[in-house]
Parts: structure tokens; sequence; C-alpha cells
């Protein structure tokens, strides 16, 4: 490209007879500032010469010729065409000499006939005949017509100056040295200029052949004047059966009309085009203030999903991230067993998770268990407490707001956490303590997958797993009227209940050397585990756990403290007792108290059961002589599990 632009410009000059001689004589002159060829061709032999010489690989810039043979060679080829034209001296001189020879003068030229040498003839009293032509059998039947009249001498182009001196007349050759001087002049500028833009289009074209987006412009017509290899592939047809049609044929659903129409912009639009879904741009194109086309962009959706799942990554604080696998649940209770293959299953799909149990069973430990073994383990797990948050900070913090929503409301808004959780895993615990106001929220945002900004009136929309989790009985508070029935179905579509530690008590040992482990590596005092797990698992196995794991860890934290210093040092009884006095309370009246709410649970249940066989099996009629609602009816008899 740089040897292209650094060569001279390269000529050909089209004429015949006298024209050909003057340009031979001129263009010596020119042998450092072009390379020119003439041939003594016109019309047909000139196009195919041409053409001929373009497909064995020779280059052209620009072609020059005069009168008809030049507009004959304009409208046939893609090559600049520079007309020598014949100045007002040129006429002048040429008449001058006319008169000369005779007072009977006409002056036949291509196009049209020249206004101010009408206005010259009058002022001066002159006699001249003017004519003007479109093709050479129009020149000759005018120089026919005014040898007819008595013209004597025509001054004309070469063709016009030989056909007056076949019939007779005296032909006087229009154009001069300066005329033929200018019209290089002319290809010279112009193959400058040609060559500049072409280094431009070059530069634009190797950009374009390496976006991803499809790109095509069109001109006011709307014939496509480039596009690039993404176009080629969206649309399935090649540039070279593309360029110069009409955008509306080859793809009448990417139009580019009503942006040549009304010269505004169109910007991400949505469309379908074959099997693609494709976000459009429509953008008219000015040059120097004048609209002279427009230029469409695609780009497939698919590709910008991928585009905002990177930068969803990339941004991603390290909080959104889930540190435990199912594989992390200690235990080789049934009851936890059970649980964590249900869970596993549940990973597989992506319907919502309700997770239930009492607090320090491990809910969360679950719910990020189950985002790591699903299909969406490599995008974010974002966790939100929602009894933690007052109402209002709640709101903003799971649906994000516009800027200016609320006083203090942060310049330029901010993304809630359902958006940041985008393609990935939302975990909301005690969800039983969530606002009715934003229940009824949050139910949109499960049922339509999109998220309403405070402050905004445009819905973002949202693919996002819901796992939540409650320590609440929320068919009681259905039934009590703080929460939303409809919700409760929404969130309840899978249901994991988490068994507490006090009905798989063959997992203590393996969570207490676990966590003991842990508990004292911190400490530097690992191998101290065995004489602490020593001391204290007889009353771990018969301390009651009502706080669950979460007591057990906590439990374990203060005997590491204790084993932890002096390193070696003996512990007795005492000690651990001050430590951890909840292990040494009187067991028996632990045991009397767990058993007495067994039997009464089980009196309960043996109630139900009878009045449920009274009524023939009909839950509904059974809750009325019950008192209570087909919800708790359903629950007391084991449903909740």
């Amino acid at each position: 490209m740089t040897q292209a632009r650094d060569r001279k410009p390269i000529l050909w000059a089209f004429t015949l007879s006298r024209l050909t001689d003057l340009l031979e004589r001129v263009v010596p002159s020119y042998a450092g500032r072009a390379d020119i060829r003439v041939f003594h061709k016109a019309f047909d032999d000139a196009l195919e010469t041409a053409r001929e010489l373009i497909r064995a690989g020779e280059e052209v810039d620009v072609l020059i010729s005069a009168g008809a043979n030049g507009a004959y060679i304009r409208k046939r080829t893609a090559v600049p065409v520079v007309a020598i034209q014949a100045t007002g001296f040129d006429v002048l001189q040429a008449l001058a000499k006319a008169r000369r020879l005779s007072r009977r003068v006409a002056i036949v030229n291509y196009g049209a006939v020249t206004p101010e040498l009408e206005h010259f003839k009058s002022l001066y009293g002159l006699e001249i005949e003017q004519r003007a032509y479109d093709t050479m059998e129009e020149a000759g039947a005018c120089v026919q017509e005014l040898a007819a009249k008595g013209i004597e001498v025509v001054v004309g182009p070469s063709g016009v100056a030989e056909i007056s001196e076949r019939l007779g007349l005296k032909g006087i050759f229009l154009y001069s040295k300066t005329a033929v001087c200018e019209a290089i002049d002319r290809a010279i500028e112009i193959a400058r200029a040609t060559r500049v833009e072409d280094a431009k289009r070059e530069r634009v074209d190797a950009v374009l052949r390496h976006l991803a987006e499809g790109v095509v412009a069109v001109d006011l017509e709307q014939r496509i004047q480039s596009l690039n290899p993404a176009m080629e592939r969206l649309l399935g047809v090649s540039a070279e059966a593309a360029l110069g049609a009409p955008l509306s044929r080859v793809a009448p659903g990417l139009s580019l009309a009503r942006v040549l129409e009304t010269g505004d912009a169109e910007l991400e639009k949505i469309e379908r085009l074959g099997g693609h879904t494709l976000v459009t741009n429509r953008i008219p194109i000015r040059e120097q203030g004048v609209r002279t086309g427009a230029v469409l962009t695609c780009q497939e959706a698919s590709a910008i999903e991928r585009v905002d799942r990177s930068l969803r990554s990339q941004h991603r604080p390290r909080r959104y991230e889930a540190r435990h696998r199912l594989s992390d649940v200690i235990g080789r209770s049934e009851a936890i067993a059970r649980t964590r293959e249900l869970a596993e299953r549940y990973a597989r799909t992506d319907a919502t998770v309700l997770v239930t149990g009492a607090s320090g069973t491990g809910k969360e430990l679950f719910a990020q268990g189950i985002h790591a073994a699903s299909r969406r383990s490599d995008r974010p797990f974002v966790a939100v407490n929602c009894a933690a948050l007052p109402e209002t900070l709640l709101e903003s913090e799971l649906f994000g707001y516009e800027e200016g929503a609320f006083t203090g409301s942060r310049r330029g808004g901010r993304a809630g956490l359902f958006e940041a959780a985008h393609t990935g895993t939302i975990f909301l615990d005690e969800v039983g303590d969530m606002p009715v106001a934003l229940q009824t929220r949050l139910l949109r945002v499960l049922q339509e997958r999109e998220v309403l900004r405070l402050g905004s009136n445009d819905p973002t929309p949202v693919d996002v797993r819901v796992i939540a989790a409650t320590n609440q009985d929320l068919a009681a508070r259905v039934e009590q009227g703080d929460f939303r029935e409809d919700l409760y179905y929404r969130l309840a579509i899978l249901r994991l209940h988490l068994p507490p530690l006090s009905a798989r008590p063959e997992d203590i040992p393996l969570l207490a050397e676990d966590l003991l482990g842990r508990a004292l590596a911190q400490h530097g005092a690992l191998e101290a585990r065995e004489r602490a797990l020593e001391a204290v698992l007889p009353r771990l196995l018969a301390h009651a756990w009502p706080g669950n794991v979460r007591e057990l860890e906590n439990v374990l934290e203060r005997v590491a403290v204790l084993y932890a210093e002096p390193k070696g040092a003996a512990v007795d009884a005492r000690e651990l007792r001050v430590v951890v006095p909840e292990l040494f309370q009187d067991r028996r009246r632990t045991r009397e108290a767990s058993t007495l709410r067994a039997a009464r649970n089980d009196l309960e249940r043996a109630h139900i059961l009878r009045v449920l066989e009274e009524c023939g099996g009909n839950q509904s009629r059974a809750a009325r002589r019950l008192g209570i609602g087909r919800t708790t009816l359903w629950r007391k008899l084991g449903g909740s599990d």
C-alpha cells in the first residue's frame, strides 16, 4: 500500500486525430509528475482496450478524454474520467481564426451551447451559429444542417472538425494546449486525492475486517458501499455479490430507509435475522455537514452476553464466591447422608430451593454446596441476611437504586444484589423475617425474572437461581398473615430440611474432630487434639445441642483456647467446667425434658390422626374440627419435612 501511494499517478488518454497529436506533444512535459499513455481510440474500442489492460494487471488512476467520447467512457467504467474542456479563450481564439476564413461561421460543441457566446454575438453584431450534440450521429446531423444553411467554417472538437471537412467545409479544431494541460493537471490531482481516500479506506477496511461486529455502509439510495466479513457471515452473502446492491434486497429486515429519510440514529435495537438474535445500531453518515448515507452495525446477542458475563465475573467481589462444597458436609449418619444426597439432586436443576431447619444446622453451607455443584458454579454466589438489615436498606440492597432515588443515594446509582448475582445464585437467609412489602417485590422478581431499581421505570432482566432459608415455620406465618402464601409456594418448589444435631448423634465425633482440629490449628496447638477430644467427647455425646453445629463449634473453640496454653499442660475437670459449663449440666433433667417434648408431640399427632380418621380422611373437615388451618395440619402430619 505504501508503494502504491508513493508512485506517480498513472493516466490513460483516449482521443482521436488532432487531439491525439496535441496530447502527444504535451505529455513529455509531465514526465516527472505522471505516467501518461495516449491511445488513438474512442468509444467501444477505448473501453475494450482499457478493460484488457486492467485484466492483464495494469494499474490506472484516471482516464482522460473529451466530448462525447469522454461521456461515453464515463458511463461505462468505474475508473474516474476527466474531460478535456475548451476554455473561453480557446473558443474566442478558434472563432477569430474562423472569422478570418469566412463570415459564415458556426460552433458545434458537446453537451450544450454557450450562453455567454450568445451575449457576445449580440454585443458585437457577429453572425455565429451555435449547435450542441450528445452523440457523434447528432454531431454529423448538426454539421449537415449548417452546411445546408451556407455555413462555410465550423469550430468544434476533433470529430466535428473531421466531419466538417468531409462535407467540404473548413473545420477549426477547438482545443488548445492550455485546455489539455488543465485536464492533465485535474487528472493528477484527482489521482492523488483518490489515492489518499483509497489509503484511508484501506485502513478502515483493515479495522472492519478484524471486527467481530457486522458492519455495512450504504449510500443515499441504500446501495451497499462496503461490508466487513462479519456482516458477510451474518447475511450469508459475499462482498462481491453485495456491493452496489440495495440493502433492502440483500437483507429486507435490516433496512436503513427510515434513518436515511429522517437522519435520526436508531441505537441498541433487538432484532431477529434468520436464526440470530442481533443488537443493531443505525447511524446516518454526514460528510461536511451533508448526509451522504448510513451505516448499520450488528452484534449477536450471545456475544454481548458472553462479554457481560466476563465483565461481571472480573468485577465480582470475592465475597460473591461460594467457599464450601457438599463434600464439606461432615457426617455418616443416615439423616445427613439422605439430606446431602437430596441436595446433590437439587443442584442438577435451576428450581428455587427452600432450606429449613433449626438455627445452626448449616443452611448456608448447604446453599453454597448446591451452588458449587450446579451448572452455575463459576458464577456469583450472593448471600444476604434478610433479618440483619432494616426494611429501607434491605430494599435498596436487594434491588438497587438510581441516582437521586433517595437522600444520600450514591452518585450514578447502584446495582442491587439480584443484579450482582446475575447468571449465578442468590441466597436469601432468614427469608421468613422479610417485611411483607418486600415480599411483594421479591415475588415479582421470581415471577418476571427482572428487577426494577428504586427510582427507575426500566426493569433489568436477571438470570438468577434463588435459594432461600429460614428457621421459622413459614406455613404458620402464612396462616398468621405475616408471609405471603403465593411467595411461600414460589420459594418452596424444592424443599430441603436439615436435621438437628440431636437427630444424628453418631456424627458428633467426626464433627468434633474436625472443628476442634481447626480451632487448635489457629493457636498452633494441633497436637493437643487427641487429649482434648478424650476429655470432652463423652460430654459432647451427652449434650442435647439446642444450638446444633454452631453451638458445637462455639464450645470447641473455647476448649481449644483452654488446651492451647500452656502447651502440654494438663487440664482438669474444674477448668473445663468453668470454660464450657453447659457440658456439665444435669443430663438427666435434659433427657427428661427432651422425652417430655417427644411424648407431647406423639400425643398431638395421635389425636390429629384420630380426628382425620373420623372425618374419613378429609383434611379440610379435620382442620375445622381441630381449629387449625390446613397448612398447619399438613405440617403437623410431617409435610414440612
